[in-house]
């Protein structure tokens, strides 16, 4: 099965820039950052949040994701391009240690003296 980029485009005016998503991939201000475009895979389903899904974010820092990594950070009048080599997104959870209390398996238990 062959898969091809959607028809279509999507224009958003962000933080004073224009950030073009089409089949020619992503571009911000007529400027080509990945000439990879979304495919119908990259499609949210119906078991993913919207909201952390890796295919296409614009985040309130400034922070554009785009195929699963920080791709530019947008500012008025100031664009950063880090390109498909971006950061990864989302990034990797911090792993917490195991809980702490008898039974643990953690040696650092807390002794307070009252």
């Amino acid at each position: 099965m062959k898969f091809t980029a959607p028809q279509g485009r999507l224009i958003r005016h962000w933080q004073g820039h224009t950030v073009e998503v089409s089949e020619r991939g992503l571009t911000i201000d007529g400027r080509t950052v990945d000439p990879t475009p979304l495919l119908a895979t990259d499609a949210v389903r119906p078991n993913e949040n919207p909201r952390t899904h890796p295919a296409l974010q614009f985040l309130p820092g400034g922070s554009l994701v785009y195929r699963g990594h920080v791709q530019a950070e947008l500012h008025p009048g100031q664009v950063t391009v880090h390109g498909p080599q971006g950061a990864a997104w989302p990034p990797e959870t911090e792993q917490h240690p195991g809980p702490i209390g008898p039974g643990s398996d953690r040696d650092d238990d807390l002794d307070i003296d009252f």
